[in-house]
């Protein structure tokens, strides 16, 4: 994927696949934003434009989403609704900066429309692991109209917006690994994390050998994990 050996113990690596980081910083931290957390960061910041005073929400908390919502909250957003089916991530999501949290998103719009006064969401960032009709559509009822844009990682399917987007001028866009620039936001990132502005430590739900592999994946299916890490024993 991507030229990363993932699990591999060595690999051989072009140095276009690399990006120097400080001594400081621990390996299994460093392994979370090579990926999942720049990508969430950086559709906050970059791809989802999130400014000082706005209303974010983020559909999906898990280890892409956890960091969209790190990163609305650091951009300056007002609110940053958190929505995800799972009850513990929407626990963990108000650790990491989200101000409300919710499993149901009609619930979510309820409480969006009350406190913007019909307004709805400045920007919306969708990283749930799959993209389908409902979640584009609840997605897009709950962005405001005529200026603000909706921001999305994933590809739309067929049949799922239509005239909701194009009568109230709404936008959607995709984004990969969140418009970032590795060779500076993963340092970027990594020394927001040192200077206590941001959380990756707590990111680590639980570390596992190469031989635990296979628990590691259903742990991830199973909802478990925000991240979960192989460490290599040696």
């Amino acid at each position: 994927m991507c030229v990363v050996g993932s699990f591999a113990e060595y690999s051989v690596l072009s140095e276009w696949s690399c990006v120097k980081i400080e001594d400081y910083v621990p390996m299994d931290l460093a392994a979370l934003v090579s990926c999942g957390v720049t990508t969430g960061f950086c559709s906050a910041i970059y791809a989802g434009d999130v400014r000082v005073g706005d209303v974010a929400v983020v559909f999906g908390t898990g280890g892409v989403g956890m960091n969209a919502v790190q990163g609305a909250r650091y951009a300056g957003a007002k609110y940053v609704f958190a929505i995800d089916p799972n009850p513990w991530k929407q626990e963990q999501a108000l650790d990491f900066g989200a101000t409300h949290a919710f499993g149901d998103p009609a619930k979510a719009k309820e409480v969006l429309i009350d406190l913007t006064r019909g307004q709805l969401a400045d920007k919306v960032i969708c990283t749930v692991g799959e993209m389908d009709n409902d979640v584009v559509k609840a997605a897009v009822d709950m962005t405001a109209r005529r200026h603000d844009r909706h921001h999305r990682r994933r590809l739309l399917r067929h049949g799922a917006a239509g005239g909701i987007l194009i009568g109230y001028h709404r936008r959607m866009q995709g984004s990969l690994f969140g418009g970032a620039n590795p060779l500076y936001d993963i340092p970027m990132i990594l020394s927001l994390w040192h200077e206590g502005h941001i959380k990756l430590t707590e990111l680590i739900t639980k570390k596992y050998s190469l031989d635990e592999i296979n628990e590691g994946y259903q742990d991830l299916m199973d909802g478990r994990n925000i991240r979960g890490v192989v460490v290599h024993q040696h």
